[in-house]
């Protein structure tokens, strides 16, 4: 009988170690799942604006950064957004280059002493201006 007791005893104790390690493997894939899917909504907003300041037939800068921002500002994961136009277009063939950047929350770096409080994430477009 007195065998069973400490056998009860060794369990909560593997389970009191193991848990806590779960959780943090857990979080850590939500978090990872996180950055990934605001790495995937800065690149659709950049391409989204890159290529609706393409086809605009004036003021295609103007276009690139209302559609690239329209875009990253609707998704509720990306944090302090922004969206900077490095080549403007203009002309037919010229270049237009949108990139937009912002931030990730981390849940583990308040957990987890030494870990950022939040990952950056950035994305470029390019197209060519078309003009007809």
């Amino acid at each position: 009988m007195r065998f069973l007791k400490a056998r009860r005893a060794i369990e909560t104790l593997e389970a009191a170690i193991t848990f806590p390690i779960a959780i943090l493997v857990m979080l850590a894939t939500v978090n990872l799942g996180m950055v990934v899917y605001g790495q995937q909504a800065v690149q659709a907003a950049a391409r989204q604006g890159a290529r609706m300041g393409s086809v605009a037939q004036q003021c295609s800068a103007c276009y690139a950064m209302s559609a690239a921002s329209s875009a990253i500002n609707g998704d509720p994961i990306v944090k302090q957004a922004g969206v900077a136009i490095l080549s403007p277009g203009g002309v037919a063939g010229s270049i237009l280059t949108v990139r937009v950047s912002g931030s990730i929350p981390s849940f583990l770096g308040t957990l987890v002493p030494g870990l950022p409080s939040s990952f950056s994430v950035s994305a470029m477009a390019t197209f060519r201006q078309e003009g007809w």
